[in-house]
């Protein structure tokens, strides 16, 4: 059932998160100007937010975030040395377009920062290169009302609407038919790779492998996909100086992604962003993690998530 619209009850409800309206209400959609109670801070909430639990005051809540993770984080690289020092913290925060309103210590130390393009405050870690929230959803609102065009100028139709940007979606390709995810975000970076069925013939429902290669140059370890007839993507990684470490045959392509995916979340406390298409010419440096890391057991882990045919 829709709620009222009566203005005392809304305000209350911004005032039982904590938040004092300062500017009118206009719609649950539409940001409204507020008063942090216990912090002091102002923000732009909507009331959609609140309703659905979400965050009320980013600064308040940033800091708990960015404390907890400090905590879990910097007793590693306190060890190893690797902490950075001020100037790298303050040359990450300007690739962010932020700027330090608290101390700025090493890359673990959590900073209270504004968002230059928008005025928002918030709290980052600068090893985690945590940017601004509320422009990061502005963008993905814009980029998700374009979704429809970027896909089709891209020979894809989606089967469903777009759920997010990086999420893959379920497309169809406009030439062969043939079903594939793509995610928005690989479009538009022109990382996602091409219709394998148009392009080699190449089907989705074939096995494929995901593989497993150490970069020792760059301190890094690599997992990625590719179909089960050749080692054509094998050999390239080798010449830009990977070393082979392991490979795993699956049913089919989504099966490959599925598994890309696991390795993926598993070791997101050691993916890092110090690498980039400058270090990987031959693309893939999104699914690359920290050295330091154990080895996956590529066999073991694709048993877990149920999509072994062999090795």
């Amino acid at each position: 059932m829709v709620r009222p619209r009566d203005t005392a009850s809304i305000d209350a409800e911004f005032r039982d998160v904590g938040l004092e309206p300062l500017d009118a209400f206009a719609t649950p959609a539409d940001e409204r100007r507020c008063r942090c109670m216990r912090c002091g801070t102002v923000r732009w909430v909507r009331l959609g937010v609140i309703r659905a639990g979400g965050i009320a005051c980013r600064w308040c809540h940033g800091w708990t975030k960015a404390r907890e993770f400090e905590a879990r984080a910097r007793p590693g690289p306190a060890a190893r040395g690797s902490l950075g020092t001020s100037a790298d913290s303050l040359a990450r925060l300007c690739l962010k377009n932020l700027a330090p309103l608290t101390e700025v210590g090493d890359l673990y130390h959590p900073v209270g920062v504004v968002c230059l393009a928008c005025g928002e405050t918030l709290v980052t870690i600068p090893e985690r290169g945590w940017g601004c929230d509320r422009c990061a959803q502005a963008s993905k609102r814009a980029a998700l009302a374009d979704a429809e065009r970027v896909y089709r100028e891209n020979g894809l139709e989606l089967v469903r609407p777009c759920r997010g940007e990086r999420v893959p979606q379920k497309v169809r390709c406009m030439s062969c038919g043939v079903e594939r995810r793509v995610s928005l975000d690989d479009l538009k970076r022109g990382s996602a790779p091409l219709c394998w069925t148009c392009t080699h013939g190449i089907r989705p429902d074939e096995p494929h492998r995901v593989y497993l290669f150490h970069f020792p140059s760059l301190g890094v370890m690599k997992v990625g996909l590719t179909h089960d007839r050749h080692d054509r993507r094998l050999f390239q990684h080798m010449a830009e100086g990977g070393q082979f470490v392991d490979s795993v045959v699956v049913p089919d392509r989504e099966s490959a992604r599925r598994l890309e995916r696991l390795l993926k979340a598993r070791y997101q406390s050691w993916l890092t962003a110090d690498i980039g298409p400058k270090d990987f010419p031959q693309g893939g440096w999104t699914e690359a993690w920290s050295d330091i890391a154990p080895l996956p057991d590529l066999a073991a882990e694709a048993k877990a998530a149920l999509c072994t045919v062999g090795t």
